[in-house]
């Protein structure tokens, strides 16, 4: 093995490594935050968007390098800010719902229904036109489906409630994803990881605010004097991830990606049960292993098709140059 391999492996591991702690790290923080330490979903959200903002200003003005599409963005600001005013409301309400959910829902639960957004991805891109349907697209999303459903009907302690929290926080995240690459891509703007949460973060802040300072009460404001320390490690570990995940686009491969985000799955539901003690059924073990097939299949179909797209424009040279 060269020296060269090796170090493409150690690089794999220590950024894919890094990404995935810290992915689980930060969902089981803020399950420990929201379970009765600050159960002030909207307030606590409101911290992230204001600590993401400074952040990004901060890591921008000493490593513009994780930058790179910033020039263009603030060459073309007034198209970007028109699109991140929906995308901001969205991101916001994405986050308030998902941790409000967690006041009710085991964090392993609310994992398994996340599973389920690369359908509901599918069926929005397919009505927009951005997707094209398939018969075969549809059995291999049946089978993450099939998962999903498992999983939520194994639930041991099942809340209606933070269920249809979590399904709502879903939605806007799907549909903020589908507007990100319709309305970015499509008018020749697409912004790197940490670029786009600079712009979205202040206007994810803006309706969020209205809510904290409409919700504040004195309770929230000795709790948060309590555990504003706690809170600010959580939001510095939040924009770490952002960071990390700029990391694993640009460094890894989309298949590392996927086999990391698999291994980014599992190791969630894991320390779930592990830190919490949330009890995962036998149903939803069977479950999560027919989801993370399901899933398998359909990152396989995504890369082959990538694939094929890339080697169309050097057939079109070729012939061009023949």
């Amino acid at each position: 093995m060269t020296d060269s391999s090796l170090k493409v492996i150690a690089e794999t591991f220590l950024i894919g490594g890094g990404y995935i702690l810290t992915s689980a790290c930060l969902l089981n923080f803020n399950k420990y935050l929201m379970n009765g330490r600050f159960p002030y979903a909207k307030v606590f959200t409101t911290f992230h968007m204001i600590m993401a903002t400074l952040l990004s200003l901060l890591l921008y003005k000493f490593a513009p390098s994780l930058y790179p599409s910033m020039d263009k963005a603030r060459a073309n600001w007034k198209a970007v800010l028109k699109f991140m005013v929906p995308l901001g409301c969205l991101f916001a309400m994405n986050l308030y719902l998902s941790n409000k959910a967690l006041q009710y829902c085991t964090l392993s639960f609310v994992q398994f229904c996340k599973e389920g957004n690369v359908a509901l991805m599918f069926a929005l891109a397919c009505l927009i036109g951005l997707q094209a349907f398939t018969w075969y697209k549809v059995r291999i999303l049946s089978i993450v489906m099939l998962g999903c459903a498992l999983c939520a009907h194994g639930e041991p302690e099942f809340a209606m409630k933070g269920f249809l929290l979590q399904i709502s926080a879903q939605v806007a995240e799907c549909v903020k994803n589908l507007i990100g690459e319709v309305v970015m891509s499509g008018s020749g703007m697409k912004l790197d990881v940490l670029t786009f949460v600079a712009f979205q973060a202040p206007f994810s802040l803006l309706p969020l605010l209205a809510g904290a300072f409409w919700l504040w009460t004195p309770e929230v404001a000795h709790d948060f004097g309590v555990m504003w320390h706690v809170l600010l490690l959580n939001a510095c570990l939040a924009f770490a991830l952002n960071v990390l995940i700029a990391l694993t686009l640009k460094r890894l491969s989309a298949l590392s990606f996927v086999l990391i985000g698999l291994a980014k799955d599992v190791t969630i539901v894991s320390s779930s049960s592990v830190v919490f003690g949330d009890p995962i059924s036998h149903q939803q073990m069977v479950g999560f292993l027919v989801t993370l097939f399901g899933m398998a299949l359909w990152s396989h179909l995504k890369l082959t098709e990538q694939a094929q797209n890339e080697e169309i424009p050097i057939i079109n040279k070729k012939a061009e140059n023949a």
